[in-house]
């Protein structure tokens, strides 16, 4: 089968101002700022022809509603976005959830998505249906809480980072779009729930400088060749070839930014390389004659949504020892739907 289409879905985690959280995190400094980084890369994405998705912080939803309203009104999608520390420290959270949120308790992250969703909805009329935890932090619960608390989708997942720290391990989890599973987070399974992946370069891995390993992305905030000595296009050529190699069943390419560098301004350093990055991963796919289609997270959604849905299969410890594969599926009654 040859790949004919890719889905690119730029993605964006919209954070509150740094003087609500913490001088040292990632956020814009001013409010003013927050909003020309949203629009500039809205603009950018689009003269590629591609939406973009925003994943807003429930405070910054509350401060510029109206921006994100005009955005989604010209195409781009909303989803929730949640550092649980970011929300413990600012106006809403008296210190709660001073964590990482793989670090939450399952009653703990069932009181936070209540609260943080309450406040998203009163900000855009809706409540939010797709998410992404701050770090890409998460525990074997995230999916199932989730699904019970309604969300259809997100992009909880970053394959390869492992950062104990953060609470963030995803070290051979699944690298595309894909029915989230119940108790497991690194496998596909069978909840009504669709995982999009951020798509990452697996021929290479990296230290981080605070510690942890992962595989480069395509995100414009690290400057890949001053840090790494790499470039945009070889890391696009080789996320495309693994992609055509793996043949998934929803193709998609997955990057990500943050609402902390101005985006309007075409000097900005994060602004060349966002340019470098929506350029690479066009040569690529035209250079393998693949289509690359802009789209959202919602659109992954649907088309994960469409799929057979498949049974959570396990591996017996015959295979463990070398016996052959002994494949079978879970007992007991389907997963509720």
């Amino acid at each position: 089968m040859n790949l004919k289409q890719l889905m690119v879905v730029a993605t964006m985690d919209c954070e509150p101002v740094t003087t609500l959280t913490h001088g040292s995190a990632t956020g814009p400094g001013t409010w003013r700022l927050g909003e020309s980084a949203v629009r500039g890369y809205a603009d950018i994405a689009r003269s590629y022809g591609w939406p973009v998705t925003f994943f807003v912080h429930p405070e910054t939803a509350e401060e510029q509603p109206e921006v994100f309203t005009d955005l989604a009104g010209n195409g781009a999608f909303l989803g929730l976005h949640v550092h649980p520390w970011k929300y413990a420290m600012s106006r809403h959270g008296g210190r709660r959830y001073l964590e990482h949120y793989g670090g939450l308790s399952d009653l703990e992250q069932k009181e936070l998505i209540a609260e943080t969703s309450a406040i998203w909805a009163e900000a855009f009329g809706r409540r939010p249906d797709h998410f992404r935890p701050g770090t890409f932090s998460a525990n074997d619960s995230v999916f199932r809480l989730l699904a019970e608390a309604g969300f259809a989708g997100g992009s909880c997942s970053l394959p390869g980072r492992a950062m104990p720290e953060m609470r963030a391990n995803w070290t051979g989890a699944e690298p595309d779009p894909h029915r989230a599973h119940t108790c497991f987070r690194q496998l596909s399974g069978s909840l009504d729930f669709s995982e999009m992946p951020v798509s990452v370069d697996f021929s290479r891995s990296l230290k981080g400088r605070i510690g942890g390993t992962f595989h480069p992305d395509l995100r414009p905030d690290t400057d890949w060749q001053g840090q790494y000595d790499l470039s945009y296009d070889s890391i696009a050529a080789a996320i495309v070839a693994q992609i055509i190699e793996r043949q998934p069943a929803v193709p998609v390419i997955n990057l990500l930014t943050h609402n902390m560098f101005d985006y309007s301004d075409p000097a900005d350093p994060a602004c060349v390389r966002l340019r470098q990055a929506f350029d690479a991963i066009a040569a690529a796919c035209h250079a393998n004659g693949v289509e690359a289609v802009g789209a959202t997270v919602a659109h992954v959604t649907k088309a994960v949504g469409r799929l057979p849905v498949p049974t959570e299969p396990f591996v017996c410890e015959g295979n463990m020892y070398g016996k052959g594969a002994a494949v079978g599926t879970l007992s007991g009654p389907a997963p509720a739907r």
